[in-house]
């Protein structure tokens, strides 16, 4: 007996609606006729409770109208055949002045920022934002994470400018430092928007 809540965490745009779909079954798996009740709370605790409409039998269609930025919870409950939860994340879109500026990267970079003056920082800015649109799915919310991979790339675009075109490697002690050709954790945090390759 158990009731099951499809995309169980999305993120959504403030506005955007949320779609629940709950599928009830019994013990075998077999669809059963009981319509949940589902209350959602909204990220200043408040509840809501939304109309669920049959789609067929054992399936259940809510959809919610997000208003607030924050996550909501989706309480999807049943009689006789269990509960379920799920989570949304709505978020507000990203302006123009909403995106990474110089005084961002100036922050990041911390006392290596007195060494660039505000044109560089604003060269490499530019170059690593799009840099980082070629590769990544830019949505209309610009998340923490691509926002981090962004001032880091930014920090590495501006420390690769000082080193030279080729390097010699020496030994542990007098040897050359040199980066490597991609940064870890850039590719980590940008993992989750990564555009698919094809072919």
């Amino acid at each position: 007996m158990v009731v099951r809540v499809r995309e169980d965490q999305v993120l959504l745009v403030v506005g955007g609606t949320w779609t629940l779909r709950a599928c009830v079954t019994d013990t075998w798996g077999c669809p059963v006729d009981e319509v949940p009740t589902v209350t959602i709370t909204l990220p200043g605790g408040s509840t809501a409770t939304p109309t669920v409409e049959t789609i067929r039998l054992g399936e259940y269609l809510v959809e919610y109208a997000t208003t607030a930025a924050g996550r909501h919870l989706a309480h999807v409950a049943t009689v006789d055949y269990g509960v379920a939860d799920a989570a949304a994340y709505a978020a507000n879109v990203t302006t123009e002045a909403g995106m990474p500026t110089t005084d961002d990267v100036a922050k990041y970079l911390g006392d290596v920022a007195a060494q660039y003056d505000t044109e560089t920082l604003q060269d490499a800015l530019d170059a690593e934002a799009a840099a980082q649109r070629g590769v990544c799915r830019i949505r209309a919310v610009y998340p923490a994470d691509l926002r981090e991979a962004l001032l880091r790339r930014v920090h590495r675009n501006l420390e690769m400018r000082s080193l030279p075109l080729a390097v010699l490697r020496g030994d542990a002690e007098a040897g050359s430092t040199t980066l490597p050709g991609s940064d870890p954790e850039v590719r980590r945090l940008e993992r989750p928007h990564r555009k698919l390759t094809v072919g």
